[in-house]
């Protein structure tokens, strides 16, 4: 049986499965966000004071977690050294979010991100990527399944797949996802949930779930952030 499950596991930081050590500016715009002080999800810096994430980091139990305890990690590859901790004023959640359909969020930041090389926004993505161009995910989750958890950023490559490819394992998947596929045991896995898809140096995905196990045959859902771009940008200024 294909098992969905979020991209994440629990407060423990995860890793990319079959990654590669991120630099410190390698990723400037990928952030962690950390639930009454644990690590919870990655997510992406797209403005001064704005991250795009996924709802399910931020909604337990149909409602939204206190923003009050909520911070971002911002600045470094590394949860332990370097870097900035940035504190959430408010936590957005699609509206029609349930399960894993429209499975996006916006954090808005008490105070403006500092930006250098090490921390920097990424552009949205406004037009759907061609079938079968390779993206970048990045993000904090396990090597793999019963793997131990680590504080540092990987990153990986996956490919863009068509819908119908999706469409013939789960009925979850929709215009407002992007499916993404890999070689061998790569992708995301528990920890990864929120983290950024990048293509041609724009936001193309937001890490939503993943099918059966980590890096498993399946391919893993994104959200479409082109799919959702009018709905992003009403919260920016």
């Amino acid at each position: 049986a294909v098992i969905i499950g979020p991209a994440r596991s629990g407060p423990v930081s995860n890793r990319i499965v079959g990654g590669q050590l991120a630099d410190d500016t390698q990723l400037p715009y990928q952030i962690a966000l950390f639930y009454e002080g644990r690590f919870r999800c990655g997510g992406s810096i797209i403005g001064h004071r704005h991250v795009l994430t996924a709802a399910h980091c931020v909604v337990e139990e149909n409602e939204l977690l206190d923003a009050k305890l909520l911070t971002v990690h911002a600045g470094s590859a590394s949860l332990k050294e370097g870097g900035h901790r940035y504190t959430v004023k408010r936590a957005i959640a699609h509206e029609g979010y349930v399960a894993v359909q429209h499975d996006i969020a916006v954090l808005e930041m008490k105070e403006a991100f500092q930006y250098d090389n090490y921390t920097q926004p990424i552009a949205l993505a406004e037009q759907e990527v061609p079938i079968g161009s390779q993206v970048v995910i990045s993000g904090y989750g396990r090597v793999g399944d019963g793997q131990p958890a680590s504080d540092v950023l990987l990153y990986n490559t996956m490919f863009v797949v068509e819908n119908e490819v999706c469409q013939e394992i789960t009925e979850a998947y929709g215009r407002g996802l992007i499916c993404l596929d890999k070689k061998g045991t790569h992708g995301a896995c528990n920890g990864d949930s929120g983290g950024p898809a990048a293509y041609d140096g724009k936001l193309v995905g937001v890490a939503n779930f993943i099918l059966e196990h980590c890096g498993g045959d399946y391919p893993d859902g994104y959200a479409k952030v082109a799919y959702y771009i009018d709905w992003i940008r009403q919260f920016l200024p």
